[in-house]
């Protein structure tokens, strides 16, 4: 059969996509695009936001409408959430929970044999250790993400993410270092580690995160290693300075702020002030002054005011951010921060959301500024108009032109020019890696 994906959503949801892909090629089946005509089309959903929502319903109205005979189903944290909502939309024939998609390719044979539509969606709370879907095998050859957690534990107030991922749970540190080993061995360069509170990685295993590390360091081969979104509070000066002494660990951090207010923290739920963030970003750069450093926003906040949402400005333009997502608040269903009382208009919150997102590009060409005339160690991905197009491991888009064939090298580049959303640069011929 013919089987198509669509994902919608977080890093973690598209591994799973290709994790769940892999399981249907190793029943023979052929994973085609999905605007092309398919048997079986699989919408592995969001549901971190109310818009994520409606362009799960969309995508799936898409699959009719791509063929009205094919099997459509859906699963993803909205699946996990609301399946009796899920299964009573048009055309919908299986919904398939978080914890039941190891079945994924069983489930969908026995439909085509009873032909009934059907709910498997296991409750979320009952689900404890590691029986997660296997690790996949990309297809470019060049990055690889590994997820070795799922859950949270912390219930932030806004977030429906608990109640539809479970708590923490961490993969085995043998199987971390197995799979790790036999993705160094096909020629990954590149190996992102990934999870829901990535952070909290072993804490069901009386580990931890830099334990982990440590041993994946051991491993032999030219690779290096991205860390996926952490926590502050898991951020502690043994990662840092094990991030800050190890080359093979890419000098990028991803650490959500959320809200430039102390007032709207605590409403939020985080565990931390503007005080701990700002002197974690400067333990970050003391390490490495020049440390990248990405964060997520939301703007819109229940209660935030016109002064709560000044401080986040001024904190942004105050950190230096090498990237920031920017979200309005979307209520859930379930969460508190949903009912909430002040909750922000939404022309305020796109408003918001527009003068934040500026803030967030300056910041961003400001940082990438810092690398005029430095040279970075840069993965090759593939070849544009401009040039070989890749990722420094500061995460910074740069071009630089060659002959060779540079795809999957890892090249040092000396930086000459700076665009809008990229870097220009020149390969440094005394550094190459042939």
């Amino acid at each position: 059969m013919k089987i198509a994906f669509h994902t919608l959503g977080c890093k973690v949801n598209q591994n799973d996509s290709q994790a769940m892909a892999e399981l249907f090629r190793g029943c023979g089946h052929e994973i085609v695009p999905f605007e092309e005509g398919a048997d079986v089309y699989i919408i592995n959903t969001c549901a971190v936001t109310k818009v994520s929502e409606q362009k799960s319903r969309q995508i799936i109205r898409k699959g009719m409408d791509l063929n009205p005979k094919a099997l459509v189903v859906v699963t993803g944290c909205y699946a996990q959430t609301s399946p009796q909502e899920i299964v009573g939309l048009k055309g919908v024939h299986l919904v398939v929970g978080l914890a039941d998609r190891p079945r994924l390719a069983e489930l969908v044979g026995e439909y085509f044999e009873n032909g009934h539509n059907q709910v498997h969606v296991t409750a979320i709370d009952a689900v404890t250790g590691w029986h997660d879907l296997p690790v996949f095998d990309p297809q470019d050859r060049t990055r690889a993400t590994l997820k070795i957690e799922d859950g949270c534990n912390e219930f932030c107030s806004y977030c429906i993410v608990p109640y539809a991922r479970g708590r923490v749970r961490s993969m085995p540190i043998r199987q971390v270092i197995d799979s790790f080993t036999v993705l160094v061995g096909k020629g990954f360069r590149e190996i992102v580690l990934t999870g829901i509170h990535l952070g909290h990685y072993g804490k069901d295993l009386n580990s931890q995160l830099d334990d982990l590390l440590e041993q994946l360091l051991k491993i032999a081969g030219d690779y290096r290693i991205r860390l996926g979104s952490l926590e502050p509070k898991d951020v502690t000066d043994e990662l840092l300075n094990l991030i800050g002494s190890e080359e093979r660990i890419c000098q990028h951090l991803h650490i959500p702020l959320q809200s430039g207010s102390d007032r709207i923290l605590q409403k939020m739920g985080r565990n931390y002030d503007l005080s701990y963030y700002s002197d974690l970003i400067r333990r970050a750069r003391k390490v490495n002054p020049l440390m990248s450093i990405g964060t997520d926003l939301i703007v819109g906040f229940p209660g935030e005011s016109d002064l709560d949402f000044e401080d986040t400005c001024r904190f942004v333009e105050s950190q230096q951010f090498s990237k920031v997502h920017v979200f309005r608040f979307s209520p859930r269903s379930g969460t508190p921060a949903a009912t909430m009382p002040d909750q922000v208009f939404k022309k305020i919150k796109e408003e918001r959301s527009q003068r934040i997102q500026q803030i967030a590009f300056d910041s961003a060409f400001f940082y990438a500024r810092f690398f005029m005339g430095k040279d970075v160690k840069v993965l090759f991905e593939e070849k544009t108009a401009e040039g070989w197009s890749g990722l420094s491991g500061e995460y910074l888009r740069v071009i630089a032109h060659s002959d060779l064939d540079l795809k999957n090298r890892m090249q040092t580049v000396r930086i000459d020019e700076q665009k809008n959303d990229h870097l220009l640069g020149s390969l440094c011929l005394e550094k190459q890696d042939f």
